[in-house]
């Protein structure tokens, strides 16, 4: 698995959505490593869903970030073997939250969150936006809708 840094896969994200917007192969899924080792992953399917092969995400979670998401989606197995897709858009100002330790934290004014999205320190007073994970066969389909467009 290759990894690249935040900055670099932003800036190859025109290139990848037009490879796949042509149909040209564009290879394994790639995992891209963020400021603290969190893999970023590119999925696939139409604007509505994001789509990964399960086997893809590591037991610590993955961002999913692709053209047209203004914040990348965070996506984690819970205890009880279902998957969270949570945005990471603090809803206190619209930050966007970091994977630390056993939270998601907001470097602008230090609201915390839970790995389901519930509040855990304001001032942030709502949880993060959550998206329905699905299992189709090996793939884990996230259904993007409400604020997370």
């Amino acid at each position: 698995m290759s990894y690249m840094n935040r900055r670099d896969f932003v800036q190859s994200l025109p290139v990848l959505s037009t490879r796949l917007a042509l149909g040209v192969a564009t290879g394994p899924l790639v995992a891209l490593s963020a400021c603290g080792g969190m893999p970023y992953l590119a999925p696939r399917g139409p604007r509505e869903r994001l789509v990964v092969d399960a086997a893809e995400v590591p037991a610590t979670g993955a961002l999913l970030q692709r053209p047209g998401l203004e914040f990348p989606v965070f996506l984690r197995q819970g205890e009880q073997g279902g998957y969270t897709g949570l945005l990471l858009r603090c809803t206190h100002r619209g930050c966007q939250p970091d994977p630390v330790g056993d939270r998601l934290i907001c470097p602008c004014h230090g609201s915390e969150f839970d790995w389901e999205g519930a509040v855990l320190q304001g001032p942030a007073e709502r949880p993060l936006a959550r998206y329905l994970v699905t299992r189709e066969g090996k793939d884990l389909v996230l259904t993007l809708q409400g604020e997370g467009r």
